[in-house]
């Protein structure tokens, strides 16, 4: 289900989106429908990777060898 909302711009901006759309061959609702679509889902990805990546962080901690820590040269020791 659709729902409408009010958006306020500048009178030129307006005027470049209705040129965009009309380029793009869209109307304006539907070409900031889709951009505003865009924006979610990227956003919506990037907070599922972001979480993804903490929770294996914290699954590797579980796996490390009980707290012990080395030097710089044994980090790099070859």
């Amino acid at each position: 289900m659709t729902k409408n909302i009010t958006l306020r711009m500048d009178e030129q901006l307006l005027k470049d989106v209705k040129h965009i759309a009309v380029e793009k061959d869209m109307s304006v609702s539907a070409w900031i429908t889709r951009l505003v679509e865009k924006e979610a889902k990227r956003d919506l990805n990037y907070e599922a990777s972001a979480a993804g990546i903490m929770r294996l962080m914290e699954e590797a901690q579980d796996y490390g060898d009980g707290g012990k820590t080395y030097t710089r040269d044994e980090m790099h020791e070859r």
